[in-house]
């Protein structure tokens, strides 16, 4: 009988069935398949966390507090904080309500005093002349300034108390960042743009009387952080749902108008501006008259 031809048998083996194979190879290939297996599933868990992490920061979800949160501290983070929040708060589609400085009171070039009613700090009845200067290491000041003007009023749309309500919004929402934020800040101030209020005649009135007269007016929000804790220990999203803010024409009917107004409206304060008798400025924050 022929020889078979060289290598033929082997090939004709593998053809037909795999060959035995000892058992250390059997458990290589096992030990390989559960390598791949692990790696697959492992790939996989760094998916689904990635996702999760994702929707976390739009969602403010597993805890996070917020999407958004500064990089810096003290003077350079309120400002990071202003440069966050203006541009959401449009008075028009291709118009912010407002420009926002965070101010320096240490400025030694340009000192500034925000000086408020002694009781509207300590909670307890005072003089009406009574005083406080508010720390300037633990406290922010924020300055809106509108666009469109020459004097930092609103000049774009028509003043309304819809656009107040947004003001206090957005002052709101950058008080809350600056107290999540900011390590040692008590108090946040945000100077709205000037505005102004109609009034008719009241008392002795001239005949006959003249029509309703408008008189300017320079307003302030004042925040204390003891005030606002509740709302620092839950995520911001549950206070101010949306992922934008909502526009002048819908902040009246937003989840969130009311909560808005409420938390804002004993801040409010008339604001003007004084020479202190060393030379620096003073922000002097007077109670609103009654309405």
């Amino acid at each position: 009988m022929a020889d078979s031809p060289v290598g033929s048998g082997p090939d004709i083996a593998f053809a037909g069935a795999r060959a035995p194979q000892p058992q250390s190879i059997q458990h290589m290939h096992r030990f390989r398949a559960g390598l791949v297996a692990l790696f697959v599933v492992g790939l996989v868990s760094l998916c689904v966390a990635l996702g999760l992490s994702s929707s976390g920061r739009t969602g403010n979800s597993g805890g996070d507090w917020s999407a958004f949160n500064p990089s810096q501290s003290g003077l350079a983070g309120a400002q990071e904080i202003a440069d966050f929040v203006a541009p959401l708060y449009r008075a028009s589609a291709a118009n912010q309500l407002a420009v926002v400085t965070a101010v320096n009171l240490n400025n030694p070039n340009n000192p500034l005093q925000v000086v408020v009613p002694a009781s509207s700090s300590s909670g307890t009845s005072s003089s009406a002349n009574s005083l406080l200067p508010l720390p300037a290491n633990s406290t922010v000041v924020y300055n809106l300034c509108g666009q469109g003007s020459s004097d930092c009023s609103i000049g774009v749309g028509t003043p309304s108390n819809s656009r107040l309500l947004l003001l206090r919004r957005e002052a709101l929402e950058m008080a809350l960042y600056s107290f999540k934020y900011l390590s040692g800040i008590n108090t946040v101030v945000a100077i709205l743009p000037p505005g102004h209020t109609v009034q008719g005649c009241t008392g002795i009135c001239p005949k006959p009387q003249t029509t309703q007269q408008t008189k300017s007016v320079s307003l302030a929000l004042a925040f204390d952080r003891t005030e606002l804790q509740p709302w620092l220990n839950r995520p911001l999203r549950d206070t101010l749902p949306e992922d934008l803010p909502p526009t002048v024409s819908q902040v009246s009917n937003a989840p969130e108008a009311e909560l808005v107004s409420v938390i804002t409206a004993h801040g409010l304060f008339q604001e003007h501006s004084e020479q202190g008798q060393d030379g620096s400025s003073v922000i002097m924050l007077s109670p609103m008259p009654p309405q």
